[in-house]
C-alpha cells in the first residue's frame, strides 16, 4: 500500500499525525480483502492538528455512504485527518481501477470536489524535472557525472571551490552540498532569467553540507531547471509541458495558480489553521520554485505518471530509454537510508 502526502503547506508534526490516522485505516482497507498494488492520495492543503477557526466559520462535510466502497473509504479517511478534500486512486502497472475525489474545495463549503479537479504536487514534482532531465541524457546532452563547470563554464572561475565537482546526480539526490532554499530577491522579466540568477548565487554560498552528504534542497532542483534551459535552449515550463507532461498524456497538469480568481472551479490551497488562500495571481509559490515543486495535476493523472513509473520499473519503459529510467528510480548508494531514490522528491519518494 503506497500513500502519497503532497501538502506544501502541512509541516512535518501534522503530518506524522495525518500518518499515524492513516495507518488504522489502511489496515481496515486491506483487512477487508480490498487488493491494490498503490493509492495514491493528493491532500488539499490544511491541518489534522486542530480546528483553530470557530464554529460559525463552517466544518469540512461529514463522511457519507458513496456509490462505491473506495469512496466512501476516501471519505472517512478526509474527515478523519480533517481536511477539505481528498483525492486517491487505486492504480496497478496495467490501468487504473478507480479513482475518486470527495470534499470541499473551500472548508467548511459544499461538498463540490471532482475526480477531474488539480491539486497540487509539492515535491513530487521534481519526478517530473528527473525526467526531463533524463531526456536531455537520452539525448546526448549530458550524462549523469556532467559537472557544475562543464554546464556552467561562464561560472567556473567563480563558484566555490566545492562546488566544481558537482555532478548532475549529485543534485537530483540531494546531495550536491545546496542549502534548502534560495535566499535570493531576483529580478529578471522572466522565470528562466530569475532561474539564471539564483544559479549564479548559489554558486557563491557557502555549502550547508559536504558533497555527498544528504540535505534536502529545493534550491538544487531550481538548479536542475536551469540546467535543462540552458542546454535545451527553452524556458523550464515549456521544456516541462511539451517533452514530458503531453507525451504522457497529463492533459490537467499545469503550473501556477490552480483555478479563477473569484471563483471555486478549483480547489483553494488553505493554511494550517483550514484559512483558505484565495487564488489570486500570487497565492502559489514564486515561479522559480517551478521545476522544485509548482506542478499540480488531477489525481487522475497524478494516478496515470504513477502507472508510467511501474511500467518502468517493470522493464516496459516510454519516453526514456530503460537504463535511464532505472538510474532515476534506483536506490542512491551515496544515502546510508536506503529508501532514498536518485530523484528523491518523486520517482521514489518525497519530503514537502
Amino acid at each position: 500500500l503506497s500513500v502519497t502526502f503532497t501538502n506544501s503547506r502541512v509541516n512535518g508534526k501534522v503530518a506524522m499525525k495525518c500518518r499515524q490516522k492513516y495507518d488504522g485505516q489502511s489496515r481496515r482497507f486491506m483487512g477487508k480483502s480490498l487488493f491494490a498494488v498503490g493509492i495514491l492520495i493528493a491532500v488539499l492543503a490544511s491541518s489534522c492538528d486542530k480546528l483553530l477557526l470557530g464554529p460559525e466559520e463552517g466544518m469540512s462535510p461529514l463522511p457519507r455512504q458513496h456509490a462505491t466502497r473506495f469512496e466512501t473509504i476516501l471519505d472517512s479517511l478526509r474527515y478523519s485527518i480533517d481536511v477539505p478534500a481528498l483525492a486517491g486512486a487505486v492504480m496497478t502497472d496495467t490501468g487504473i481501477v478507480e479513482a475518486a475525489a470527495v470534499g470541499c474545495r473551500r472548508y467548511g463549503g459544499a461538498e463540490n470536489v471532482t475526480v477531474a479537479d488539480r491539486f497540487h504536487l509539492g515535491s513530487c514534482g521534481k519526478s517530473f524535472t528527473a525526467v526531463l532531465i533524463g531526456l536531455l541524457v537520452d539525448e546526448g546532452k549530458l550524462t549523469w557525472t556532467t559537472t557544475l563547470p562543464e554546464i556552467f563554464p561562464e561560472y567556473a572561475e567563480t563558484m566555490r571551490a566545492e562546488y566544481r565537482g558537482v555532478n548532475v546526480r549529485d543534485i537530483l539526490s540531494h546531495s550536491a552540498g545546496f542549502m534548502r532554499d534560495a535566499g535570493i530577491a531576483s529580478h529578471a522579466a522572466t522565470a528562466r532569467g530569475r532561474r539564471t540568477e539564483v544559479v549564479a548565487w548559489a554558486l557563491r554560498q557557502q555549502p550547508a553540507a559536504q558533497r555527498g552528504k544528504e540535505l534536502y534542497s529545493n534550491l538544487g532542483f531550481m538548479i536542475a531547471g536551469a540546467i535543462a534551459e540552458k542546454l535545451a535552449d527553452s524556458s523550464y515550463e515549456s521544456l516541462l509541458a511539451d517533452r514530458v507532461l503531453q507525451p504522457l498524456g497529463l492533459i490537467t497538469a499545469g503550473l501556477g495558480v490552480m483555478g479563477t480568481e473569484g471563483l471555486e472551479d478549483q480547489p483553494l490551497q488553505h493554511t494550517c489553521n483550514h484559512a483558505p488562500l484565495e487564488a489570486t495571481p500570487d497565492a502559489h509559490l514564486q515561479d522559480i520554485y517551478n521545476s522544485a515543486g509548482g506542478l499540480y495535476m488531477s489525481v487522475r493523472d497524478w494516478a496515470r505518471s504513477c502507472r508510467w513509473v511501474l511500467a518502468c520499473e517493470a522493464g516496459h519503459a516510454t519516453l526514456l530509454r530503460p537504463e535511464t529510467a532505472r538510474v532515476i528510480s534506483a536506490v542512491c548508494a551515496c544515502h546510508a537510508d536506503a529508501r532514498r531514490s536518485v530523484a528523491r522528491g518523486g520517482v521514489g519518494t518525497t519530503e514537502c
